[in-house]
């Protein structure tokens, strides 16, 4: 075996699997499935270690793996997941080593994708609702506007506790109407830490292929109703990342 060899890992599919969007799509490293009885490693070379490969191997890795879910069930590999030496070792030290955690994930994510929804709010609607609707905020809006900086800094710091607890209130309540209307679509949600200050939800659904199209238009509806207030993002279908739980196996 070369030492100095490493073959990057994206993630397990079932042998025999035919990737045709991963070939047909453009813009992809090259990648090749390497199989060992009933499992198959999606792999490739290791970029060159300097921080601009690195950069670019973190879009082909997601890249990659959201290509081959549209044709197989995939097991996704973490981020920089490699195995020593090349073919023979990416069968023997990582499929057939761990034959048995990576079948179970397959058989389990069969028939799955994960679909994530990204909502924020539009910052200046919701500041808008929140100090319309709300007496208190509004006056002491107006108190900190008035006079000398060091005379309202007490009214400003009270006003932004206010807003930030009428922001987390809001969230609640909408958030909990979005998950509503789409969690009977889906067999699992997970919701994910917020991102910014006004993001209303982060979550990642695990959706069956079969009622995917559904599920997009369950939340194109949602997106609709919502249009003045809150900006909507649906990413995927992908694997399920949030779903499952792969220890790095090299």
């Amino acid at each position: 075996m070369n030492d100095e060899k490493r073959t990057w890992i994206y993630g397990i599919v079932p042998a025999g699997a035919a990737l045709k969007e991963v070939e047909r799509r453009e813009g992809l490293p090259e990648v090749w499935v390497i199989e060992a009885g009933d499992l198959g490693a999606i792999v490739g070379d290791a970029p060159q270690k300097d921080g601009r490969a690195t950069r670019d191997q973190a879009v082909a890795h997601a890249r990659v793996l959201e290509a081959a879910v549209a044709d197989a069930p995939v097991v996704p590999m973490r981020f920089g997941t490699m195995v020593p030496g090349g073919d023979d070792e990416v069968g023997s030290e990582l499929l057939e080593a761990h034959h048995d955690e990576f079948a179970k994930l397959l058989g389990t994510l069969k028939d799955q994708v994960q679909l994530t929804l990204k909502a924020y709010y539009r910052e200046q609607e919701v500041m808008r609702d929140i100090i319309e609707g709300n007496p208190e905020i509004a006056q002491l809006r107006d108190q900190s506007r008035e006079g000398p900086e060091a005379a309202t800094r007490g009214a400003r710091v009270q006003l932004g506790e206010m807003i930030s607890n009428a922001l987390e209130q809001l969230r609640q309540r909408d958030s909990s109407e979005i998950l509503e209307e789409l969690k009977p679509l889906a067999d699992a949600v997970s919701v994910e830490g917020l991102e910014k200050e006004f993001m209303v939800l982060n979550a990642p659904f695990l959706v069956e292929r079969s009622r995917t199209e559904e599920f997009e238009e369950a939340a194109e509806k949602v997106a609709e109703d919502q249009q003045d207030r809150i900006e909507f993002t649906l990413l995927g279908p992908m694997p399920a990342y949030n779903f499952i739980d792969v220890e790095k196996a090299a």
